[in-house]
């Protein structure tokens, strides 16, 4: 793994491993929601399955998060399971309506099919904390659930010069493709226009001296 204090140095010394190179050759609404507790869910570690039983329903809601650790501005995945107790299978060919909220704005994914009992979305944490996702099961007059769970988002500095890419505390480089993937891009980037315009230079040079 790679240590977020060692991303500086890499930068400077992909900068000068191209010089020597050269040298040699991404609808939000507002909707008032009624507010539950689920039972066990108020201090759960990171993103440890939470559930909600609905007895009078006969369903259970599993819900996790990815990453383990949210980063904010980039997106988490939140995922439901829900099972029907009474057969203990997944409930099939119900709609299901999600809402996030930090207790001062909400969003809302609405309409969504699901036909065998799993179903995910995507979304972006504007800040850190702990934020409270709910989900809406209907199935008919059958079915009609409403299920609260916790999703905790780190704190984590503001990008800066010297630390570009900010990582939550206690996670690891591996564990964020996403940020990797940007440092790999920045790093690279920056070298291969380096190394263009010497190349570019040093042909210049050359037709010059030819002339």
């Amino acid at each position: 793994m790679v240590n977020e204090a060692l991303i500086p140095l890499i930068l400077c010394l992909a900068m000068a491993a191209a010089i020597i190179l050269a040298d040699k050759g991404s609808n939000n609404t507002l909707i008032p929601m009624t507010f539950a507790q689920s039972p066990g869910n108020t201090t759960l570690p990171l993103n440890k399955t939470q559930e909600w039983i609905s007895q009078k329903d006969a369903v259970k809601i599993l819900f996790t998060y990815q990453p383990e650790r949210p980063i904010i501005d980039t997106f988490t995945n939140l995922e439901f399971i829900v099972i029907n107790l009474t057969s203990n299978e997944n409930l099939k060919d119900f709609d299901a309506r999600v809402v996030v909220t930090n207790g001062q704005r909400l969003f809302k994914f609405e309409n969504i099919t699901v036909p065998d009992g799993n179903f995910s979305v995507e979304y972006i944490f504007p800040d850190d904390g702990t934020h409270q996702v709910l989900t809406r099961i209907d199935k008919e007059s059958v079915v009609r659930v409403l299920a609260s769970f916790n999703v905790f988002v780190p704190h984590q500095a503001p990008p800066s010069i010297l630390n570009p890419f900010p990582i939550p505390p206690g996670s690891e480089l591996g564990e964020n493709p996403g940020i990797l993937l940007s440092i790999i891009l920045a790093i690279m980037l920056p070298a291969v226009g380096v190394l263009g315009l010497i190349v570019i230079f040093k042909m210049g040079k050359t037709k010059m001296k030819r002339n």
